[in-house]
Order: structure tokens, then C-alpha cells, then sequence
């Protein structure tokens, strides 16, 4: 058998030096195991569904048992997608599934905004932990009882393993050097980002969807080398308003096509509410789960405290209903 030297000079395979060639047999194969190894693993998943995390759930709880029957939690390696309207609430529903792991289950997180400043996400998290309402905070106007929650709240908090990065501006190969370190130096088992658009991509293109599908897929990779959940947050186009009950879908995703095959889960964010103050539906939220490579597709009802920046989970059954989409009669809505 014949080789061609780096001068494209041809020898007779018996000319050729023997270190010169590769030894293809003794080459490792990165990720390639045998399928007894991967069956192993597959059972170790099913066994960790009947743990003290509770039934059925195989990563990370995110607060919100109603969402987690659906997912199956926040599992390690997946790509998780709120994303709504602005004033729904998608940077209040990241913080809340970021302080019930953080301060509640104590497992080591990272949060990045590319939305917010560090002050603004530690008082948003510190209004609802208390109860107490983001506006009396910025004002000054806290009334004692009001401290007192504060205070109790400081309490616990402290020494939560969440850690606030608010860099304004930042790259996929960045945001990927801190991810690793705070997984390496700090244990982080889930990372949170908040404005997946606002992330400058690898390179510039003439296409924005070129663009956000390369950070979007540097995300999925990053979540499966560190082997954590990461959720991001995203903005949706004008497609709602569009409609008559302005309920989102997946082709309202802005750049949707990348967004849309990365993620393993995508939760449409929607609140009646917001666009009639006299809805009878004020205080709830849809959480429309219209991807979910784990189960079905189906909405899950939650409550909306927008005094104290926070949701929470009514315990409804979720509401199995094909994932809503565009109106075809309508006409193409620009973004």
C-alpha cells in the first residue's frame, strides 16, 4: 500500500519510515464507549429518577414541580429556552428557577445578565426571597416590617452558592472561559444566561440567524462538555400582537430556526394580563412548553406576583394542548 509524503512525493509503503505512520488501532476515540458502558450509564439515570430529588425527576428541580412532571427537571448537558414578549417576566422566571437551586437546594449556580447590573438581579432576587416590593426597595419607603423580612431574608441567603456575573457585553468564547472556570473552581452545576441574543457571536455575518445559531449551538456544546443545564433567555418577535388571543408560538422566536433545533426545551412565557389590566386571568401566567425533547408539549399554569418580581407554582395539572401556532391567514409580521 502506498503514501504520500508531506511533499507529495510518492514512496513505496516498505520506504517509508515506520514512526511516519499512523497507528490508527492504537488512537483513542473521544466519547465512543461500548454499549454495555452506555447501558450502564442509562441505568443510573433510571435509578437517579427514584432518588431523594423525588420520582420522576432526573436533574435539577426548577422550583416548579407543576414544569418539572413535564421536563423531568433541569437535566445535565440540555439546552433549556424561556423566552416571551418584553415586561412578561422571562428575566423574573430565570431567577426564580436560579434561587430555588441556589438558595434553596444550595447547589452551586452562575448567573450572567447581559440585560442587568449585578445590583439590580442581587435586588430582584432579595425582593422576592422576602416578600417585599421592588418599588418600596428603589424608594427608600420600606416600612419596618418590611426590613424585618429583608433582614430575615439576608439571612437565608447567606453563603448561597449563587454566583452574579453582569458583564454588559460579552462573546461565546468568553462567556465559555468563565462558565468553565466557575464549573471547575466552584463546583457550578447549572448556568444561567440571561439575553442569549445580546451574546456577540464568533465571528460577524451578513445573517443575524447565522449569528445567534452559532453562540446557540456553542451553548448546547458547552452544556454537554461541562455536563450541566444551562437556560437562557430570549426575545420573541411581534407575532403575538398579530393574533387575537396573542398567544406566543415557536415560529415567533426571533431567529427562530437555530434556536429551535438547539434547544432541548422551550418555554414560551405569557401572561394574559399584560395586555388587559381587567383580564379575569390577572395574576397567572402561561408557561407554554412548545419543544420538550423529554415529553410532551403542554402549558403549565402558574401565579405571577409582579410586586415582589416573582412566580409561583399553582400545582394545576398541566394543560395538554398542541403547542399554539401561527395563523397562516395572517400576514407576515416583520421583527
Amino acid at each position: 500500500m502506498p503514501v504520500w509524503s508531506a511533499v507529495l512525493e510518492y514512496r513505496p509503503m516498505d520506504e517509508v519510515p515506520e514512526q511516519s505512520v499512523p497507528r490508527l488501532a492504537e488512537e483513542t476515540v473521544t466519547g465512543v464507549v461500548e454499549l454495555n458502558d452506555a447501558l450502564e450509564d442509562a441505568l443510573d439515570v433510571v435509578e437517579l429518577a427514584s432518588n431523594k430529588r423525588g420520582p420522576g425527576l432526573l436533574g435539577l428541580s426548577t422550583g416548579f414541580p407543576s414544569l418539572d412532571k413535564l421536563t423531568y427537571g433541569l437535566q445535565p448537558g440540555t439546552l433549556t429556552v424561556i423566552a416571551s414578549r418584553p415586561a412578561m417576566g422571562r428575566t423574573t422566571l430565570l431567577s426564580d428557577f436560579c434561587r430555588h437551586i441556589a438558595i434553596r437546594e444550595r447547589v452551586p449556580t452562575g448567573l450572567f445578565s447581559l440585560e442587568e447590573s449585578r445590583e439590580n438581579l442581587a435586588m430582584r432576587i432579595l425582593a422576592a426571597e422576602s416578600h417585599v416590593a421592588l418599588t418600596d426597595m428603589r424608594a427608600g419607603t420600606a416600612s419596618d416590617d418590611a426590613w424585618n423580612r429583608l433582614a430575615k431574608a439576608m439571612v437565608r441567603m447567606n453563603d448561597a452558592p449563587l454566583f452574579l456575573a453582569a458583564p454588559g457585553t460579552m462573546t461565546a468564547s468568553q462567556l465559555a472561559a468563565d462558565a468553565r472556570q466557575l464549573h471547575a473552581r466552584r463546583g457550578v452545576r447549572l448556568l444561567a444566561v440571561d439575553g442569549l441574543q445580546d451574546i456577540a457571536p464568533p465571528q460577524r455575518n451578513d445573517l443575524r440567524e447565522r449569528e445567534v445559531g452559532d453562540v446557540v449551538r456553542d451553548l448546547k456544546r458547552l452544556a454537554l462538555a461541562l455536563k450541566v443545564p444551562i437556560v437562557a433567555t430570549c426575545h420573541l418577535n411581534r407575532g403575538p400582537e398579530q393574533r387575537v388571543d396573542r398567544r406566543p408560538a415557536l415560529d415567533d422566536l426571533r431567529e427562530s430556526g437555530a434556536i429551535t433545533f438547539a434547544a432541548d426545551t422551550i418555554v414560551l412565557l405569557h401572561r394574559e394580563d399584560a395586555y388587559d389590566k381587567e383580564s379575569p386571568r390577572v395574576g397567572e401566567a402561561d408557561l407554554i412548553v412548545a419543544k420538550n425533547r423529554f415529553g410532551p408539549e403542554a402549558t403549565v399554569i402558574a401565579g405571577f406576583e409582579g410586586t415582589y418580581g416573582r412566580f409561583n407554582d399553582l400545582r394545576l395539572d398541566p394543560v395538554f394542548l398542541p403547542a399554539p401556532a401561527a395563523d397562516p391567514e395572517l400576514p407576515e409580521h416583520a421583527p
